[in-house]
């Protein structure tokens, strides 16, 4: 009878232990090169902010984000997905200059006004923006 409870304790905490992973691994933002998610694609995590720029000679931290310099990427985001309970927002400059575009939810397309024009994105899945 022991046994068999702890047989199932133990598979209920397996499970739970796996479904918990699979939400993490959910908490994403992914950007891609070209539409209808084609193209170079770069997976964010809960508070990753990719900087579009080169990074600077001294790393910054604002304590609760994770910059990401990637100078490649500028202005070549084309579409988007969002995980669950997840918003990205981009930016039109650094330093969360310019327009900006926030979404809750995956575009295969931004449309031609935000087509190669995002050189900051942050992805947040902690239920809204930290500023």
């Amino acid at each position: 009878m022991k046994q068999a409870k702890l047989r199932i304790l133990i598979a209920g905490i397996t499970v739970g232990l796996m479904v918990s992973a699979a939400n993490a691994a959910n908490r994403t933002c992914t950007i891609y090169s070209d539409r209808d998610y084609g193209g170079s694609h770069w997976t964010l995590g809960h508070r990753d902010d990719m900087k579009m720029v080169n990074p600077p000679e001294f790393g910054i931290s604002d304590g609760i984000h994770r910059f990401i310099y990637e100078p490649s990427w500028n202005d070549k985001v084309s579409s988007f997905k969002v995980g669950r309970g997840c918003t990205i927002t981009l930016w039109e400059h650094v330093e969360r200059g310019g327009h900006h575009f926030r979404s809750g939810r995956s575009y295969s397309y931004v449309g031609s006004g935000w087509n190669d024009r995002a050189s900051e994105a942050e992805c947040d899945c902690g239920g809204g923006a930290n500023y």
